[in-house]
């Protein structure tokens, strides 16, 4: 522990913090020492090259930058002013986006906007004035069954033949068959694809072949430059495409549930361990209702305090400090989704000091109610949504953690 904060933590983090100062004070020892001790690292290099090929393994002589070392170095220029925060959140994310799954950038198979193959050009145009996009999922019987592709530019070839316009259907003039891909894809082998097949839109599946979303080279391009709206996008299609966040006052904040699990993050500081939907639904065990609320366990999102403090202090302690109770309560939903959440910073030690958390699991790790009535059936009008009559688990605690990696992980 000594070692890894004096020689890895520390300097680090001094150097990121003051690189002009600490580069003047060290670069002539560490010229010095580069030329003194050359020889002696060309010989430890041959050395351990030659043990490498003694078991059949092959080695990099030349000297490499670890992932890690290229964010620190980010982050150092991103202090000095070399670069604008803008420029190290692309390059940031663009080497995130070879582990960024298409599942996770797709939109949602209930957010799609597609069209029948047996309707007609006139409606197509139609729907092309409501939603001015450019290129429409074609679906036969279930929206689920998406067949082809259908361009607005295609619909210019027919401006001019009023009666052709009745008597055509859409599945006509699709482009057919759609380009299907797996949700599990890389959206950096995703992007390779469209390059190739030249190709703009794909038809998300599931590991059963069920449609489950449509991804667009526009989702993976934001996922490098950030959110990108054009004239035709209007308020409300820009804030339910990016979310949105309001403090209502200190501690106490509006969430909706589009909002992205990075922005939600950063802005209250936490560790979100999935998109906040599903989180929500995990942690009731259920679709909640408009009004039910529940209290959770979130980790902080402050990484450079995490990396300072992570061996000071008991494990008690630490936990403490590296952990938030949250409680949620859902402001706007329907039977089938959460669309707007309320989180309120609560400040009770004592459940922390009375509940084992360590070691953390992935997701919910710990669920202390039982629910004995099924759940109303109710329309899906958010405006007459009522609340559950049942057991009130506002007082009962989740317990969730962040997990690094990107796939969706497994409950103990």
């Amino acid at each position: 522990v000594a070692i890894l904060l004096l020689t890895e933590i520390t300097p680090k983090s001094i150097a990121v913090h003051n690189p002009t100062e600490v580069a003047r004070f060290v670069v002539r020892p560490v010229a010095w020492l580069s030329v003194i001790l050359y020889p002696v690292g060309r010989v430890v290099t041959f050395l351990s090259m030659g043990m490498l090929k003694i078991f059949g393994l092959k080695g990099k002589s030349e000297p490499y930058v670890t992932e890690d070392e290229l964010k620190l170095m980010l982050r150092g220029a991103e202090l000095s002013g070399a670069i604008e925060e803008e420029e190290q959140d692309m390059i940031e994310n663009v080497l995130e986006i070879k582990d960024t799954h298409v599942r996770e950038v797709m939109t949602p198979l209930v957010d799609v906007v597609a069209i029948d193959a047996s309707s007609t050009l006139v409606e197509f145009h139609n729907l092309w004035l409501t939603h001015q996009y450019s290129r429409v999922p074609v679906f036969e019987q279930r929206v689920d069954n998406i067949v082809g592709i259908a361009y607005a530019m295609d619909l210019l070839d027919y401006v001019t033949k009023g009666e052709v316009l009745e008597s055509t259907t859409v599945g006509d003039m699709a482009h057919k068959p759609a380009y299907f891909v797996p949700d599990s894809m890389l959206v950096w082998n995703l992007l390779r694809e469209f390059r190739i097949r030249k190709v703009h839109m794909a038809v998300v599946l599931n590991e059963y072949g069920g449609t489950v979303g449509l991804v667009t080279l526009e989702d993976v391009v934001e996922e490098i430059v950030g959110e990108i709206f054009d004239e035709n996008d209007s308020n409300e299609e820009i804030q339910k495409k990016t979310g949105y966040i309001v403090m209502r006052a200190e501690g106490i904040f509006d969430v909706d549930a589009n909002t992205s699990i990075d922005q939600l993050s950063e802005d209250l500081n936490i560790k979100m361990p999935e998109a906040l939907s599903g989180f929500v639904c995990e942690a009731f065990g259920y679709i909640p209702r408009t009004g039910e609320s529940i209290k959770v366990v979130l980790e902080k999102g402050n990484e450079e305090e995490d990396d300072e403090n992570a061996e000071a202090g008991s494990d008690q302690q630490d936990m403490k400090e590296r952990h938030q109770i949250y409680k949620l309560e859902i402001l706007a939903g329907n039977a089938r989704k959460v669309s707007a959440v309320r989180f309120e910073r609560i400040n009770e030690e004592a459940l922390l000091d009375d509940t084992a958390v360590t070691p953390m699991i992935s997701k919910i790790i710990k669920r202390k109610w039982s629910s004995d009535e099924d759940s109303n059936n109710g329309n899906y009008n958010e405006d007459t949504f009522e609340k559950r009559q049942e057991e009130d688990i506002s007082d009962h605690y989740v317990i969730a953690d962040y997990k690094e990696d990107k796939d969706s992980p497994n409950e103990q």
